[in-house]
């Protein structure tokens, strides 16, 4: 009886043809022409035992598609990545290195296409602007969290960007009006933002949002550090990525 055949090795990315390999197709073409597996085998660099890399980017690609996680990977931490390929057996030999890699790069995009550091002094006169800055970078996180956003007295920010008041579950745990009009006034603030996220994309205010709001409209009003819109944020990959209460009309602003 003839021996059972071993499948065949997958091709090393040296031996295929140059239109084959990602690094020379980006090269070529540009990486808006490579497919998210092809992106991936480039930040991997090589593959481990018995397969290649595009063959392990694939099921990388393929194991995050299926979990609805590709576009939710702005949000890994080093520990959610590990713990991810831990779940999934064609993903063994991704370690810490690429890993690292990935997340390096995810960061890095974001800082890239976040609002210029320099624009940032500019006065700021628009929830779309508030938005875009905590989109950049503190709102990117899976827990419910609220930042003030100081402004002097061109309406330009002050300091390098929202500064966290506390976390929580509710939005009333997420917020002590006392707590955040002190940390204001000792920046010098003229006026403010107030923002808070809400990781599941949904950014519709709660009721609990609404009263939160008009609590801190009232503070500011006998402080005269008066809140000039409060900016609930989601996620960048879920429209609308942001809901601006004063634009709605909600609340006497």
């Amino acid at each position: 009886m003839d021996e059972p055949k071993a499948p065949p090795a997958k091709p090393r990315v040296r031996d295929l043809p140059e239109e084959a390999r990602p690094r020379e197709k980006l090269l070529a073409h540009g990486p808006r022409a490579l497919a998210d597996a092809e992106l991936l085998a480039i930040l991997l660099r090589t593959g481990v035992r018995g397969c290649n890399v595009i063959e392990l980017a694939r099921r990388l690609s393929a194991a995050l598609d299926a979990e609805g996680r590709l576009a939710d990977l702005y949000r890994f931490e080093p520990e959610d990545f590990r713990a991810f390929v831990r779940q999934h057996e064609g993903l063994r030999g991704i370690g810490g290195d690429k890993i690292a890699t990935i997340l390096a790069a995810i960061e890095l995009g974001a800082r890239v296409f976040g609002p210029d550091k320099h624009a940032l002094r500019a006065p700021i006169l628009r929830a779309e602007q508030v938005a875009a800055i905590a989109l950049a970078g503190a709102a990117r996180t899976a827990t419910e969290r609220f930042w003030f956003l100081p402004l002097d007295h061109r309406r330009a920010m002050i300091g390098k960007g929202p500064i966290e008041v506390t976390a929580g579950v509710g939005a009333q745990t997420l917020i002590d009006p006392a707590t955040l009009f002190r940390r204001a006034i000792l920046l010098g603030a003229h006026s403010l933002y107030v923002i808070h996220n809400h990781p599941s994309g949904d950014v519709s205010p709660s009721s609990d949002d609404l009263a939160v709001t008009d609590t801190l409209i009232r503070a500011g009003r006998t402080l005269r550090i008066p809140l000039r819109d409060h900016v609930i944020v989601g996620r960048p990959d879920i429209h609308p990525q942001f809901y601006s209460i004063r634009n709605h009309g909600h609340c006497a602003f």
